[in-house]
C-alpha cells in the first residue's frame, strides 16, 4: 500500500488519549487517502477437527500485527510462549515459534502447539479450545516512541470434536492440512538445492556434448603429421597488411632500402595471388628458424601459436593477364593499385645500380595497401563471394618434409 496510510480506529484511544477517560474519548475518522484497519489480526488452524483423549494434535496461531514508519503494534509474546499458554481443558505439550514473516504493512507471527485433551467425560461431545486473550500496545516510533496503554484482542473459540467427524458448531469441514511457515522454509530449501544439482548435471551434460562433438570432428580432420590445414583467404591478407606496413614504416625512417622493398614484394605477391585466385605457398617452420627472402610471416592458432611462411610467383604480367581476361574474383580497381605497387617495387628491387627511385614506390604501396585492406574486410563476411574464391594453397607441409 504505497499510496494509502493506515489509520487505526484505536489510534487516539491508545496513543493520543492514554491518560483520558475512556467516556471522553473518540474515535477519528478517516482522512481522504486512508484506510481503516484493525491493528492485530489473529486465527487458529488445527491438523484435525476430532480428536480422542489423550491423542496430540498440532494447533498452530498466526497473529498478523501492523508495522509501519508511523504505526507499529507490539504485542506482548510471553503469554503465547508454549510453556505460558493456557487452553483449560486442553493441555500445550509442546511447542515453538516459527520465524515471523514480514509482508509490509503487516508482519506475521505463528505458534505450533502440541496439544492433547486428558479430561473424561467428553466422549461425543464438542469440546471447544477456549477463546484466547492477546495483548498488545500501539507505539509511534516517529513521536519519540511514543507508547500507548495496553489493548487486548480476543481471539474466538474454536469447536473440537471429541470422537467425532465435524464439530456441532462448524460451519464447514476445515482443511486437515498442517503446513507453516516451517514447512515452506523447507521446501523453498529443497527446491533451490533441487535447482543447484539440476545446474550441475546441466553443465556436465553440456561438457559431454561439447566432448563428442570435439571427437567427432576429430574423425573427419586430416591424420598425416606432415599435411596441415591450409590458412584461409582472410590469414594471408592479414599478413600481407602487416608485411606492408612493416616495410612502409621501415621506408618512412629510413628511406626504402632492399630488404623493406624485397618484404613489400613477396607481400604484394601473396595479396596478388589471393586477388585472382593463384595459389599461395605455406610453409609450417618452428619458431626460431628466420624467414627467407621472398617470405612473409604470419602466425596462427590461439593456444598454441605457429609460424607459417607465405610465398607466391604472381607477377605484374600474371595480373595484368586476369585483369584482361576476366579471371580471378576481384574487380580492376583492387587488382590494379596492387600490379602498379608490385611493378614499381619489382623494377625498384632488380632494376640497375642507379636507376632505382626509392621515394616513388611511397604512394603505390599506400594505394595497394588501402586495396588489399578493402579485400581482407570482404573476406570477413561469412559466405561472400571474396571469402568462397579466396586463393587456393599449394600442399601445405611442414618444415623438413617432402615437397
Amino acid at each position: 500500500m504505497t499510496a494509502q496510510r493506515i489509520v487505526f480506529a484505536l489510534l487516539a484511544v491508545g496513543l493520543l488519549g492514554a491518560g483520558a477517560p475512556a467516556q471522553a474519548q473518540t474515535k477519528r475518522a478517516p482522512r481522504p487517502g486512508e484506510v481503516e484497519s484493525d491493528p492485530i489480526r489473529c486465527w487458529w488452524k488445527a491438523d484435525r477437527s476430532a480428536v480422542r483423549v489423550g491423542e496430540q494434535f498440532t494447533l498452530v496461531l498466526t497473529c498478523g500485527v501492523i508495522e509501519t514508519t508511523t504505526v507499529k503494534v507490539v504485542p506482548v509474546v510471553n503469554q503465547l510462549e508454549p510453556g505460558a499458554i493456557s487452553l483449560t481443558p486442553f493441555e500445550a505439550v509442546s511447542g515453538q515459534r516459527h520465524e515471523d514473516v514480514v509482508v509490509p504493512p503487516w508482519r506475521y507471527l505463528q505458534y505450533e502447539y502440541s496439544m492433547r485433551l486428558l479430561t473424561e467425560g467428553f466422549f461425543g461431545q464438542d469440546v471447544n479450545i477456549p477463546p484466547l486473550t492477546v495483548t498488545y500496545n500501539l507505539q509511534m516510533p516517529g513521536a519519540g516512541n511514543t507508547e500507548g496503554r495496553d489493548q487486548t484482542y480476543v481471539l474466538p473459540a474454536l469447536p473440537m470434536r471429541v470422537l467425532s467427524i465435524v464439530p456441532r458448531a462448524a460451519s464447514d469441514i476445515r482443511d486437515a492440512s498442517g503446513q507453516t511457515f516451517a514447512t515452506v522454509e523447507s521446501r523453498r530449501n529443497r527446491a533451490t538445492a533441487e535447482i543447484v544439482a539440476a545446474s550441475i548435471a546441466f553443465a556436465f551434460a553440456g561438457l559431454l556434448v561439447a566432448l563428442a562433438l570435439v571427437r567427432l570432428a576429430g574423425r573427419f580432420r586430416v591424420r598425416d603429421a606432415k599435411t596441415v590445414r591450409p590458412l584461409p583467404a582472410a590469414v594471408l591478407l592479414r599478413g600481407s597488411m602487416r608485411a606492408l606496413r612493416s616495410a612502409r614504416q621501415e621506408a618512412t625512417r629510413q628511406g626504402w632500402s632492399a630488404p623493406a622493398m624485397a618484404r613489400a614484394v613477396a607481400a604484394l605477391r601473396v595479396a596478388g595471388s589471393v586477388a585472382v585466385g593463384r595459389p599461395v605457398a605455406q610453409l609450417h617452420v618452428a619458431n626460431g628458424k628466420p624467414e627467407r627472402p621472398g617470405q612473409i610471416e604470419v602466425r596462427r592458432g590461439v593456444i598454441r601459436r605457429k609460424r607459417v611462411l607465405l610465398s607466391a610467383a604472381t607477377t605484374p604480367a600474371t595480373l595484368l593477364s586476369a585483369i584482361e581476361n576476366g579471371h580471378g574474383g576481384s574487380s580492376r580497381a583492387t587488382v590494379q593499385p596492387i600490379m602498379d605497387a608490385l611493378q614499381a617495387l619489382t623494377a625498384a628491387v632488380y632494376g640497375r645500380a642507379g636507376e632505382a627511385d626509392t621515394q616513388s614506390p611511397n604512394k603505390a604501396v599506400d594505394e595497394a595497401s588501402a586495396a588489399v585492406r578493402r579485400m581482407w574486410l570482404r573476406s570477413l563476411i561469412p559466405f561472400s563471394v571474396a571469402r568462397a574464391n579466396g586463393a587456393p594453397a599449394l600442399p601445405t607441409r611442414q618444415a623438413g618434409s617432402a615437397a
